[in-house]
């Protein structure tokens, strides 16, 4: 048995936020209780001081081998307390079906949205992909359902006023009727949008998903007084998600901070990682990252920890396996440290991609992860 000590055990989906003692036995959590007596047989780790967490939810990623241009998937997950990652449309039906094979090999747990597009962001980057819905392969979207329903989330469109051009929101209508059709739900990439924000958020139904909430090019999240958009409260109220996915042009510092500052927090903080800008900073880097921005923006770190959990989790209809530290449940946990940056490097900088950067004082350190009962990363210093 692998027993995890002296742990401040944040787990919310079970209202539990206590310094406990959480048991692995085989593949599954056996006990999270205050004072547990160890075995002589039992694997002792003492994280005294540290934050002991449901394994994260990257709701947000380009995972290779679906995307040309996708992270190491296990690599970059495990080593930033992932997991469970979700590739956001980096595959359409042309090639989901070439790569779902690899996917499931993985250890790494791995949902997927599915691209309207044929061959999703296969041409990326270089060209960008032919949203017009008068040439989707409906059929073959359909039947990627049918035989993949089991890994597929729901279908994904990017609805850059560059990509859409003079489609405006037609190809976001059509895909929100398709989604319709087949039952899931719709993610949405809002950065430069063809209209106003406000015309996007109307056409989202509940359980869809706007992705890179805080961008700034474009018809943003608040208006010219800095304020919420009203739609924006009206979406969230009828159950549409918003997700802070952040890449390296998908965050805009002030609308960030205006939102923050409105008590408007993201559903789902993400990455939308990809080789192209994981370890870069003050940008993306990984899901580490990202919390400790969200912490150092303001978000208590209680909801940026349902942010990366629960949130995912329900969204996914994973709560059964996935997003909590449940006796009985598969043992995916990660533990981080709280490190005061002037005792590493320094302040750590966040920004975005106008340069506007602000510094952190508090850095979360993925320390340990642990799959299925398996340790995949620990730090060489826990």
């Amino acid at each position: 048995m692998l027993i995890i000590r002296n742990g401040r055990v944040i787990d919310p989906l079970n209202h539990v936020d206590a310094v406990c003692d959480l048991a692995i036995e085989g593949k599954q959590i056996v006990s999270v209780e205050k004072a547990m007596q160890p075995g002589e047989k039992d694997r002792v780790i003492d994280a005294e001081g540290c934050y002991v967490l449901p394994g994260l939810i990257d709701h947000h990623a380009h995972l290779a081998p679906l995307a040309r241009i996708g992270i190491p998937s296990e690599a970059v997950c495990f080593a930033s307390g992932v997991t469970t990652a979700v590739d956001a449309g980096s595959t359409g039906c042309a090639n989901f079906i070439a790569h779902h094979g690899a996917v499931e090999q993985m250890r790494l747990s791995v949902r997927a949205y599915l691209n309207v597009t044929t061959t999703g962001l296969d041409t990326l980057p270089g060209c960008l992909e032919d949203v017009d819905p008068a040439h989707w392969d409906r059929e073959g979207i359909r039947e990627c359902f049918r035989s993949f329903g089991d890994i597929l989330a729901g279908l994904k469109l990017r609805t850059s006023a560059p990509i859409v051009g003079k489609l405006g929101y037609e190809p976001l209508e059509a895909t929100v009727e398709l989604a319709e059709e087949l039952g899931v739900p719709v993610m949405v990439h809002c950065t430069n949008p063809p209209g106003p924000l406000s015309e996007l958020l109307n056409i989202l139904r509940p359980g869809d998903t706007i992705t890179h909430m805080y961008m700034n090019i474009g018809s943003s999240l608040i208006d010219e007084k800095e304020k919420i958009l009203e739609a924006a409260y009206l979406a969230r109220a009828r159950g549409v998600y918003f997700e802070a996915a952040d890449a390296r042009a998908h965050f805009g510092l002030p609308v960030a901070r205006a939102a923050i500052a409105q008590g408007f927090y993201p559903d789902f903080i993400a990455t939308d990682l990809t080789r192209l800008s994981m370890y870069l900073r003050p940008t993306a880097f990984n899901l580490a990252m990202q919390i400790s921005k969200y912490a150092a923006l303001g978000i208590p770190f209680d909801k940026v920890v349902e942010c990366v959990t629960v949130n995912p989790a329900r969204e996914l209809g994973l709560l059964d396996r996935a997003g909590s530290l449940t006796v009985g449940h598969p043992a995916d946990i990660t533990v981080f440290r709280p490190v005061d940056c002037d005792t590493v490097h320094g302040d750590r900088p966040y920004g975005d991609k106008d340069q506007q950067v602000f510094t952190g004082h508090k850095l979360y350190r993925p320390m340990l992860t642990v799959k299925n009962g398996e340790m995949v990363y620990r730090d060489m210093g826990f």
